[in-house]
């Protein structure tokens, strides 16, 4: 029998939702203190907003957006359970509007210096979850970083936040990329994969300790700090890759190996919005009580349906953004609940 080092997922990666206020708002009742944050307003418009631990609360990037830091103060602190919000801004906190966050633990906002790699990158990284934090200064030729996974990641998403728009790329400056290592496509843009310019990874596939970058100003434009999230498959807990579109009402199954907490999708064979789709805290399994967000613009929901089930999700519509006839999408997604245990230890509910 297969184990995961992970029985309860819930003290590695939760997705809360939150009513906005004008006034600050702490969420609580997560079972770690977070070190990621993707927040994105569902029932209205608002810009996705990603902030971390290491950097703090005056650097973050909008996925959607072709700026480069935000200094927008959306995250006061972190705390031991959760995290505290500022009052009244339109994209995590306005009055009476409705709010989802996908977060991830690291290290607590500890980081250290990695010299894994021919350029030193500070890191802050969770080994169970396989998930990092890594940021560094760009060098404009090709180089490796330390990611401090101890595994190969297999999602790695780039951020300079020093340069804003990347002419000839369109509107937005964030890449999102997965295997193959020679490809890579825009977090914020609605378009297909975008090529193969070995100028953004050095077509050279990441390691268990280093991943790569050449001359792209996307990932390593010289003097411009960077961020980047690395993300490394652990069995029950998370899972990356492609599946193929049927075109059928009932899709087939994409098997995980764990019922699902949040999902994120996005057409690579045609320009179709990224989104995910989320089971809300305090719903079981087959729950209606689900959302599904788009990240690519400041809009809110969209119509996908995707049903969670309890070793995988299957897409439930026609809908090109998750299940056209022969299309190919890349996926992302984190447990609620693995369908394994640890050695000799049953998975918990969580």
């Amino acid at each position: 029998m297969a184990f995961t080092t992970i029985a309860k997922p819930s003290v590695h990666f939760d997705n809360v939702t939150w009513t906005g206020s004008e006034t600050t708002t702490t969420i609580t009742g997560m079972g770690f203190k977070p070190d990621a944050l993707l927040i994105k307003r569902y029932d209205g418009n608002g810009y996705p907003v990603f902030n971390n631990s290491t950097q703090g609360i005056n650097y973050n990037y909008l996925p959607s957006e072709e700026a480069a830091n935000d200094t927008t103060a959306y995250v006061a602190s972190y705390t031991s359970d959760g995290f505290t919000l500022t009052g009244n801004v339109n994209n995590t906190n306005d009055s009476s509007q409705e709010y989802v966050g996908a977060c991830w633990k690291a290290n607590g906002g500890t980081t250290s210096s990695n010299t894994d790699g021919a350029t030193t990158s500070t890191v802050q990284a969770n080994t169970t979850s396989g998930f990092s934090v890594v940021t560094y200064t760009g060098t404009g030729s090709a180089t490796t970083l330390g990611h401090g996974l101890g595994a190969v990641p297999k999602i790695i998403i780039t951020k300079s936040l020093t340069t804003a728009d990347y002419a000839g790329f369109g509107n937005g400056s964030t890449i999102y990329h997965t295997d193959p290592w020679t490809d890579y496509v825009q977090f914020a843009l609605n378009g297909t994969t975008l090529g193969d310019l070995d100028t953004f990874w050095n077509d050279t596939a990441p390691t268990s300790t280093v991943f790569s970058v050449k001359s792209a100003t996307q990932t390593n434009k010289s003097s411009d700090t960077y961020v980047a999230y690395c993300f490394a498959e652990v069995q029950g807990f998370s899972k990356f890759g492609y599946y193929s579109g049927t075109g059928n009402v009932r899709s087939t199954k994409v098997y995980c190996g764990f019922r699902p907490k949040w999902v994120m999708i996005k057409q690579i064979d045609g320009a179709e919005n990224w989104f995910s789709k989320q089971t809300l805290t305090g719903y079981g399994y087959g729950a209606e009580k689900t959302r599904t967000v788009k990240y690519d613009d400041n809009t809110s929901s969209t119509n996908c349906y995707v049903h969670f089930e309890s070793n995988g999700f299957r897409p439930t519509t026609t809908d090109h953004k998750a299940n056209g006839d022969d299309i190919k999408y890349l996926y992302m997604a984190f447990s609620e609940m693995p369908m394994v245990g640890t050695n000799g230890t049953i998975a918990l509910a969580t």
